[in-house]
Parts: C-alpha cells; sequence; structure tokens
C-alpha cells in the first residue's frame, strides 16, 4: 500500500513525464513544419529564378539544398 506521499510522488512523476513527451511532439512537429516552410521557400526562389535544374537536384541531394538554402540565406 502507497502512503498519499508516493501515491503523490508517483502522479507528478507520470505528468511530467507526459508533459515531456508531448514538448517533444510539439517540437518535432514545429520543426518539420520550419523545414517544409524553408523547402517552399527555397524552391519559390529557385523557380523565379528560372533554376529548374537546381529546383530538382536540391529535391534529391541534401548537402547541395543545404548549400542552395545559405545561398538564398534560408539556413537556421
Amino acid at each position: 500500500m502507497l502512503t498519499y506521499e508516493q501515491e503523490t510522488e508517483m502522479r507528478c512523476r507520470r505528468a511530467r513525464e507526459e508533459a515531456l513527451e508531448q514538448g517533444i511532439e510539439q517540437g518535432i512537429e514545429q520543426g518539420i513544419e520550419q523545414g517544409m516552410d524553408r523547402l517552399g521557400a527555397l524552391v519559390g526562389r529557385l523557380i523565379d529564378a528560372g533554376r529548374l535544374d537546381d529546383a530538382k537536384r536540391a529535391s534529391e541531394d541534401a548537402d547541395y539544398r543545404e548549400a542552395l538554402l545559405a545561398e538564398f540565406g534560408l539556413q537556421n
């Protein structure tokens, strides 16, 4: 049988763990959204500049995509 303090401690621990999990999930979702926004902005700028081949390559090559993000000032 648990004491009141032990039960309260367990409830607090569970609440902290749930809050941490929720925060991690929200952070991941926010990171994905920001990444999609950056990629969308990059593709839009490449299309506006008539650089369709670069847009295609950026969709396939992460290192090249990062270089283009830096070129257009879209890095983190």
